[in-house]
């Protein structure tokens, strides 16, 4: 059992070791956005894909125009990956963002420029301008709780603390923890006491040893049950509990022009 913990440990240490090393740096937007463009046309898709992504999972850092160029280049890698109807949701994002935009020919084929005109296209038939040019536009917000769970599935706590539950997160990283150095001590302990059981002779003793044993046993075993109680909570919490300060997975941004006037308002 004492090699089994062991085992254990050094297993799920390098797990966390190999997540935080592939843990996405800190950019500024504009260094994040450099930095994603620069992928694309290296031709880094992955890497492309899944720096864009992270950005939009905290969108509020960005301005309206860093959330088009964010849409853009999802929407292009997802067609260099021929996933149109991937594309076709983040090019519909991005003209709702900014409905001028324009596909630069040196990054986008002629193939994909016209898929982009058609989609323009559809979109103006289906939404076309008022005469105040109002336009309510909108930014996805991708649901939190999947990433959130995986982290949760590897360190209880840490999945509240990505959904921004910092206290939720914060007590159950410290309750597994103790639970957890509490099952390791008592495991030492009851294979203390277990050995001496076992070692022992005097006929008088072996009885008192054995009860020692079986109280770490019994307490060893307790912790245990309380480390997997928390470690499933937190996994089912992070996978289920919606986020009540994120509520909205669609968050509208309304733009309203007038000769001379821009208004903006966001919900």
């Amino acid at each position: 059992m004492h090699r089994a913990a062991r085992r254990y440990l050094l297993i799920y240490g390098s797990m966390l070791l190999s997540i935080a090393a592939e843990a996405q740096p800190t950019y500024t937007p504009e260094q994040l956005l450099q930095t994603v463009w620069q992928a694309y046309q290296t031709l880094e898709y992955d890497r492309a894909d899944s720096l864009a992504r992270h950005a939009l999972a905290d969108y509020t850092r960005f301005t309206p125009d860093q959330l088009v160029a964010l849409h853009t280049v999802l929407a292009l890698v997802a067609m260099s990956r021929n996933e149109p109807t991937e594309a076709r949701r983040h090019f519909e994002a991005a003209l709702s963002l900014n409905p001028e935009l324009q596909l630069d020919p040196v990054l986008a084929s002629p193939k994909v420029r016209d898929f982009f005109e058609q989609i323009r296209q559809e979109m103006q038939r289906l939404s076309p301008r008022t005469t105040a040019e109002t336009t309510i536009r909108y930014v996805l917000r991708p649901d939190p709780r999947p990433h959130a769970a995986l982290r949760s599935l590897l360190l209880p706590g840490w999945g509240q603390r990505y959904k921004g539950q910092h206290r939720k997160g914060w007590i159950l990283t410290g309750s597994w923890s103790l639970l957890l150095g509490g099952s390791l001590a008592t495991h030492l302990q009851y294979k203390r006491a277990y050995d001496r059981y076992r070692r022992e002779t005097d006929p008088t003793r072996i009885e008192a040893r054995y009860r020692t044993a079986n109280r770490w046993f019994k307490a060893r075993n307790g912790l245990l049950i309380g480390l997997t109680a928390v470690w499933a909570y937190s996994y089912l919490d992070a996978l289920l509990q919606p986020v009540a300060t994120e509520a909205p997975i669609v968050r509208p941004y309304v733009v309203a022009t007038t000769p001379g006037l821009k208004l903006q308002w966001r919900f």
